[in-house]
């Protein structure tokens, strides 16, 4: 698989952005620091390849060059339209929320939002630490207009994904995790979204993952469907196929990343009683952020 790795933590912290067109930011000479600020070293990572005109988690990961990631931080998004980049107009602000995954290895702050148009866009991260200094960092990102990876709102094809069934219940088979969820395996796509209920889907590859995030998402969405039980499906699909081995195919990728225009990892995608996608994420992800998704399908 083609990609380029932002390398935040030498111990944790590697995101995956799309090889080809992508929305992964580079600086903007946007106004001045403000004088409240002390000269910034803040380093302010994406944690998505793509944003796309519609809704998305918009969510960064932060770097102090000296101390590593910053685990603990107040952090104010100020976005700005670039359409002239040299007259950048405040769009809007928002505060983020701080997530951390389950492993305590990888912080990132998020806001969910909608960006109506496509085209260059900047954001000042501003981040209160916990000494209670300031910092702030100006970054520039491209929204796309639209994406090869299915969109919200669209309805996901009927895939015949692999079951325990398929395989003589040889998990090994299906999944790369060290100790596979069955519940993962019980029902393909394409049973799933004509079962009546809501799904949660997951790309990810936890032996083989690039990014170093497929292992906690697939403990994410493990500990969710074990508080959730059978009220939605859920189904895991690794990113490449050939398992046990994927090498002896030469890391070909699954179908099912192709039907879903994928080249990165890990994904969640959140589907509809009908079939039809709600929500998606890429990258590290937590039990909150999805359950509040998954809630208004569950009719909870």
């Amino acid at each position: 698989m083609k990609k380029k790795l932002a390398v935040l933590l030498s111990i944790s912290f590697l995101l995956a952005a799309c090889s080809g067109q992508s929305s992964v930011s580079t600086l903007v000479p946007l106004s001045p620091t403000p004088s409240s600020a002390a000269p910034s070293a803040l380093q302010v990572v994406p944690v998505a390849s793509e944003i796309v005109v519609g809704p998305n988690r918009f969510a960064v990961g932060l770097i102090d060059p000296s101390k590593g990631m910053i685990q603990d931080a107040a952090v104010h998004f100020v976005y700005f339209d670039l359409s002239d980049p040299s007259k950048p107009i405040v769009e809007s602000e928002a505060d983020a929320v701080r997530y951390q995954t389950p492993d305590g290895l990888t912080t990132y702050y998020a806001q969910e939002r909608n960006f109506d148009r496509a085209g260059d866009w900047g954001v000042d991260v501003q981040a209160r630490l916990a000494d209670g200094s300031l910092s702030d960092q100006r970054i520039g990102f491209r929204v796309l207009a639209n994406s090869t990876t299915l969109k919200i709102g669209v309805k996901v094809p009927a895939l015949k994904t692999r079951t325990a069934t398929d395989v003589d219940n040889d998990l090994k088979k299906l999944s790369s995790a060290t100790t596979p969820n069955p519940a993962f395996y019980r029902t393909s796509l394409a049973q799933a979204i004509t079962s009546g209920k809501p799904t949660v889907l997951l790309f990810a590859t936890p032996a083989f993952c690039q990014t170093r995030m497929c292992g906690p998402a697939y403990d994410v969405v493990s500990a969710l469907q074990n508080k959730t039980g059978d009220a939605a499906n859920f189904v895991h699909v690794e990113v490449y196929s050939g398992l046990p081995n994927p090498a002896s195919n030469g890391f070909q990728l699954d179908v099912a990343m192709k039907a879903f225009g994928l080249t990165t990892e890990p994904w969640v995608f959140l589907i509809d009683k009908g079939g039809v996608i709600t929500w998606r994420v890429e990258g590290p992800v937590t039990e909150e952020e999805i359950e509040q998704h998954l809630k208004p399908l569950l009719g909870s």
